[in-house]
């Protein structure tokens, strides 16, 4: 059930994590890290799955998420990892 997911609370908690920050962290290929402030989270429906998608002044990072999932990371941070090798993260506004 989509709605009680964790992609769709981290929807409903939006507000505290407006204002913080999303970093790429980039995948196999690409290992420099691009830092931009979160405008929103969002979670679009594609058909029977969904996409979270975290969306940032200069780019956005997300998932299909039936590929993509939450892998831990530092303390004050959510990581992320996609298809592809792909990681990022976020931290809440402060």
């Amino acid at each position: 059930m989509l709605e009680s997911s964790l992609w769709q609370q981290l929807v409903a908690a939006k507000k505290e994590w407006i204002g913080g920050i999303l970093e790429d962290l980039g995948d196999t290929l690409i290992t420099d890290t691009l830092t931009t402030t979160i405008t929103d989270i969002a979670l679009e429906r594609k058909g029977v799955n969904a996409f979270f998608r975290v969306q940032g002044v200069d780019f956005d990072c997300g998932f299909d998420v039936c590929y993509g999932g939450l892998v831990g990371g530092e303390e004050g941070w959510l990581t992320f990892s996609g298809y592809g090798g792909c990681a990022w993260r976020i931290q809440k506004k402060k």
